[in-house]
């Protein structure tokens, strides 16, 4: 790390600014050495370990799920004994729904942690630990806030999932639909969703948290303090003209001007992660030309290529495609949604 930070000295970086999950162990502890702008190098561990953010959370009084971790196949089993199932398992660090696992009864139990100590994730990540959580109920959200460093945030974003669960896997992305800042769900979890950021010492960027509104009211799931994936950020842009990208870069170099008025949105967007149910070596994709005609079409993006063997889809790292949308008119948005999922198929033999 000391031979990082000398290199990025020498070149007069100006700002670090975490690109991805794996990022977030590292960036704030480089902008610390650096003197640059960034949250606190103290609690680095609470926004990079789900397990240390979590017991920030239990001791600030952010409700959450409850949650064991583990590296003792037995001390997981009592929980789950304990706690009732379903319970969840994953890794502490992963990202993508990467080896999340629902499990019924103790024989899933042990084919989950089996999977989580022994099979890296696709960042080649080993984990010795399982974190073990109660299942919740309920829709899931995610919220994006912009926090200006001074201790103020608000939401640039708010959206809704729509998620498969096959096999024990627990999030097979489907759908990410955007929805309206003025959403009178927005007053009710805002106030939760920025008490989970400063418990782990949250100041700058733009970030995602994702909660669920269980049978027993809001539960925070994780925040992963980075920009959202699955191309959002180039929705919000469509939908509401913020540059995530640019702004980000703006905050960490202490170019932020605050907007005249809140955020809102214009239009409405659609992610359709596209699952796969066969697995074999993919051959073509049958209803591109379709759905590219389609009213809210904006961009496709082919991630399972001809002639690569593809698998089953179990996260969002195995959707074969993702297919983006936009639209003024939010039942339009919804028909072109439902399209796409029926008329796209990768052809695997």
């Amino acid at each position: 790390m000391a031979d990082t930070i000398g290199r990025l000295r020498r070149h007069g970086v100006a700002a670090v600014v975490p690109g991805d999950q794996m990022a977030l162990e590292y960036s704030d502890l480089f902008a610390d050495a650096l003197n640059l702008t960034g949250n606190p190098a103290d609690t680095v561990a609470a926004r990079f370990n789900k397990a240390t953010m979590k017991a920030h959370w239990d001791r600030h009084g952010v409700p959450c799920a409850g949650w064991f971790e583990s590296g003792d196949l037995g001390e997981v089993l009592a929980w789950s004994e304990r706690r009732g199932y379903p319970v969840v398992l994953k890794p502490n660090a992963s990202t993508g729904s990467c080896h999340v696992f629902v499990c019924a009864d103790e024989h899933e139990v042990v084919k989950a942690f089996e999977v989580i100590t022994q099979v890296p994730d696709p960042d080649g990540n080993r984990y010795d630990t399982v974190l073990a959580e109660e299942y919740l109920d309920g829709d899931e959200y995610f919220m994006n806030l912009l926090h200006d460093g001074t201790g103020h945030s608000e939401v640039v974003s708010l959206a809704r999932y729509e998620k498969l669960q096959r096999d024990g896997r627990a999030s097979i992305y489907r759908t990410i639909r955007s929805m309206p800042l003025d959403d009178p769900l927005v007053s009710e979890v805002l106030p939760h969703i920025q008490a989970a950021n400063a418990a782990i010492g949250v100041r700058i960027g733009i970030n995602d948290t994702e909660f669920k509104m269980t049978s027993r009211g809001l539960r925070v799931i994780e925040v992963n303090n980075r920009l959202p994936g699955a191309g959002t950020p180039r929705m919000i842009h469509r939908c509401s003209g913020l540059n995530c990208y640019q702004e980000t870069v703006r905050l960490f170099l202490g170019e932020h001007t605050p907007p005249a008025g809140p955020y809102r949105f214009d239009r409405h967007y659609a992610v359709c992660c596209l699952v796969n149910d066969h697995a074999g070596r993919v051959t073509g994709y049958e209803g591109l030309d379709e759905v590219g005609r389609l009213p809210s079409y904006a961009e496709t993006r082919i991630i399972a290529d001809v002639g690569r063997d593809w698998p089953v889809t179990t996260d969002l790292a195995s959707a074969w495609a993702l297919v983006w949308l936009v639209n003024e008119d939010q039942e339009q948005l919804d028909r072109d949604t439902a399209t796409v999922h029926s008329r796209m198929r990768v052809v695997v033999a």
